[in-house]
This record gives C-alpha cells, structure tokens and sequence, in this order.
C-alpha cells in the first residue's frame, strides 16, 4: 500500500508540475486565471480566493489542472468557466507559444532536477543485466498462439559466451537496449518474416546474423529467446543441506558442474533434475582459487511440485551506475522517439494496446517503487519526458494543439473560427477519450494478469524498458 501512495503522489505531483509551468506563465504574461486545483480533477471539495484565482482541492485525487480561457478562445466551449472570465480579449500569439510550451519545459525541469538526484545517489541494477554477454539461448519458445517453435537465436547460430554489440546497426550498452531494441524493431526480410540484424562478438571476432523474432507471451512482444549471464554466487547454505555437507561456503561462485562451465542459475537446476540423485561434481571458485567437491541433490516438494535441490541462496549482484541527468534525459527521450516510430510503422508488432495510461503508469511505477526510492525516481524521470513530448503532439485539446491553432491563426492572419476550434477539439477530445478508456482496460488487465502470475518485479533500470511503460497522451 505504502508502494501505491508513493507511486500516486510522484505522478501528481509531475501532472501538478505541468501545469505550474502553465500557471506561472500565464500569470506573468497577465492573462487571466480563473482556477487552479492544485490536487485532483473534477468538483472541488474545498476552495479559496487569492489575487483574483479560484485555487482548489477536488474529488478525484490524482493530478492537476489550471483554467486559461484565454489560451484557446473556445468561449462557452470551454465549459465551467466563471462570468467574469469571459469574453476576455484574446492574447498575443507569443503569449499562447508560451503558455503552451509552459507545461512540457517544467516536466522536462523536473525530470532534470530528479536526474540530479539520481546522478548523485546512483542506482543499483543487477549486474547481468549491465552486460550484453549471453547466457542463455532457448532451444524453443511457446508463442502468443500457444505454438512451440525453435528459438531464433538458437536457430541463428547465436551461442552462450556472445556478445552482443549492434541490435539492427544500433549500439547496445546493456541487456535492456537489447530486449528494447529487439521489442520495438520493425525489420522484415524479404520473405515477410519479422528479421533483427544482430551484431555480435564472439572469440575477439565481431559477426553478424539474421534473428527472426517470434511474439511471445500475453502482450505479443517481439523475443530472440536469448538471457543475460548470470553469475552463480552463493549467499546462504541452508542447514543439513547437499551444499552445507559438501562443504560449500557463502561467497563461493560455482563456475562448473561435472566439467560444464555454467552461465546461467537454471542450468544448474536443471543438471541436478536430470541426474537426480547421482552424485555431480562442482567446480567453486574460492578466494583466488578453484575447488571441487561432490554433491548429491535432495528431493524436495516445493509448491506441489518434486525437484532435486542442494540448499543455497543465490546472491544476486548489483552494480551501481551515475547516469549524468543528461544522459538520463536523452535515454528517455529516445526511447519515446522508438517507442512512437515502432506504434507509426505497420511493420511493427507495437500497436496502441501496449501503450499505457494513468492506470498503467501508476501500477509500473508502484512495482518500481518496490525496489526503492531511487529507482523510482529514475522511472519518474521518462514519465516526466514523454509526458513533455507526447503533449507537444500537434493534436487539439494537447498543448500542441494550442500552439497548431496559435499558429494556424498568426499564418491566416485572423483568428480560426470558433466553430472549427469546437468541433476539432470535440473530435479530438471524444477520440482521446476513447483511447483512454482502451488504454486503462489494458492497464487493469496487465496488472491483474500480472498479479495471477505472481511474478517478481522487474529489476530497475535508469531507463523503462518495455513500450507498455510509455503513457497515453495525458492532459
């Protein structure tokens, strides 16, 4: 629940952000502010006047919004609006421009001050996902449509030990950039078939292949069937257990099982289910050196289900990295130019439905938040910028909407009628809403198909990785 508030409040506090920015401009260029809620939407619970503005606190606490009549010049159109606000002369062209951008510019302030935060404090991600070297390549993959196919890497000639350096000619710093990459890739071969050009090395010599991604799981997200390395590093030896009778110690890496070096924990649980009770032999690596020992595997039922297991823990690794708020920024900012040019491109399996909304973004930053604060922020961060962007859409009733009209009306040389104003906003306006309603059914049913499957949460990142962390156009 803690999780829950905290996500709620970051959110409003960044909708509350943009429109200060709208508020503060609007004020300094003296034109007129009838409202500010300045927590919630809808009907205010409480209320109070100050220097001629209505602020207020409403029913529906989530967000911001700020009343500028004089920003679009809708008259009655624009609903709610006090007497005395209207029929107001209309502003300059520049005062609108600057109103509008107003909104966006404070998002993309606040993502900097975070960015700050985040540079300063560092974040911790998982260490195998820090690197591009795999680990893992399936040999099948189960499909959306419930087939069993061979598992393009594997079918690629792709092999545990690569590394990967270029996903489609672009350069990948770690294993999010891949799973992005690969997620929103448009490629197709020439025979139609969804195609990823994966540079890689391999032994010091750089290579190339053809992956052909399949659409795996619920959302239909593009895979290549590939896992970062992880590194098998013992934290805990359950008491009485295989590992505490063959003499394994906390801190040691298991690197190899009778002789197979091993890249990945499953590999591992997956030997000992094979040879159940037989006994293996591991290879540990211990302070400076390597020591061998003999285990043999216990059966044990966990959740209803019977595997060999020798009782560790594993630890997993962090790295903490200081991403400068720059950085940070231009992450965000190009993975919301993907993420836009993948949902444009009808070669793309990315589509309005893995887009998300208040619902969704509150829920991906709540499981965030799970992690901690800091990680939070960082998520904080690309919200903020794609909120900057997707608001500067040239779309009615977004700001820029606002600017288009300003614009449209400085070129004519007259004001656009009012007329026109109304029914493209109405259009607009019934239009978003209609992909609000889409976008929040998807956002309720990814968190309860999320919570039926009782998944951990996805370790955090200084950037999202998965488009369905992208928001609807808000306003």
């Amino acid at each position: 629940m803690s999780q829950l508030l905290l996500a709620i409040g970051l959110v409003t506090l960044s909708i509350f952000i943009h429109e200060l920015g709208h508020f503060l401009v609007a004020r300094w260029r003296g034109m007129v502010v009838p409202r500010f809620s300045i927590f919630g939407i809808g009907k205010p619970i409480v209320s109070w006047k100050w220097r001629g503005v209505e602020y207020c606190i409403c029913w529906l606490p989530i967000g911001a919004y700020v009343m500028v009549p004089q920003l679009s010049d809708l008259g009655s159109f624009e609903g709610d609006v006090p007497e005395e606000a209207r029929g107001l002369p209309p502003a300059s062209y520049v005062s609108k421009v600057l109103v509008a951008l107003a909104g966006p510019v404070a998002n993309v302030i606040f993502a900097l001050l975070l960015g700050c935060v985040v540079w300063q404090a560092g974040v911790s991600v998982p260490a195998e996902f820090n690197r591009t070297e795999i680990g893992d390549v399936s040999r099948e993959l189960r499909t959306t449509d419930g087939k069993t196919v061979p598992g393009p890497a594997a079918a690629a000639g792709l092999q545990t030990g690569d590394v990967v350096l270029k996903i489609d000619d672009k350069a990948v710093a770690n294993f999010q950039d891949i799973i992005s990459a690969v997620v929103l890739g448009s490629q197709a071969a020439p025979d139609g078939r969804r195609v990823s050009r994966v540079t890689f090395e391999r032994e010091g010599e750089v290579r190339t292949a053809q992956v052909f991604p399949e659409l795996v799981g619920p959302e239909g997200f593009r895979t290549l069937g590939i896992g970062p390395r992880s590194d098998l590093l013992v934290e805990k030896i359950g008491e009485a257990s295989a590992a505490a009778k063959a003499g394994v110690r906390a801190g040691d890496r298991i690197v190899a099982v009778d002789g197979k070096l091993l890249s990945r924990r499953e590999e591992l649980r997956e030997h000992f289910q094979k040879k159940n009770t037989e006994p293996s032999v591991l290879t540990l690596r211990r302070d400076s050196g390597e020591v061998t020992t003999s285990i043999v595997p216990v059966k044990q039922t966990v959740e209803g289900q019977s595997l060999y297991l020798i009782g560790v823990t594993w630890k997993i690794e962090t790295v903490r990295v200081h991403p400068t708020p720059f950085a940070q920024i231009g992450d965000a900012v190009q993975q919301v130019y993907h993420t836009l040019s993948s949902l444009l491109n009808r070669k793309s399996d990315i589509g309005v439905r893995h887009m998300s909304g208040i619902v969704g973004i509150v829920d991906n930053l709540q499981q965030v938040a799970t992690v901690g604060l800091i990680p939070a922020l960082a998520f904080l961060i690309a919200i903020n910028v794609s909120l900057a962007i997707f608001n500067l859409l040239p779309i009615p009733v977004l700001d820029g909407g606002h600017i288009f009209f300003a614009t449209v009306a400085r070129i004519l040389g007259r004001p656009v009628k009012p007329a026109i104003m109304q029914n493209a906003v109405a259009a607009c306006f019934a239009m978003l809403l209609g992909l609000i309603v889409y976008v929040t059914y998807n956002d309720i049913r990814r968190a309860i198909q999320y919570r039926r499957d009782d998944r951990p949460a996805a370790p955090a990142a200084p950037k999202p990785a998965e488009p369905s962390s992208q928001p609807a156009p808000a306003k």
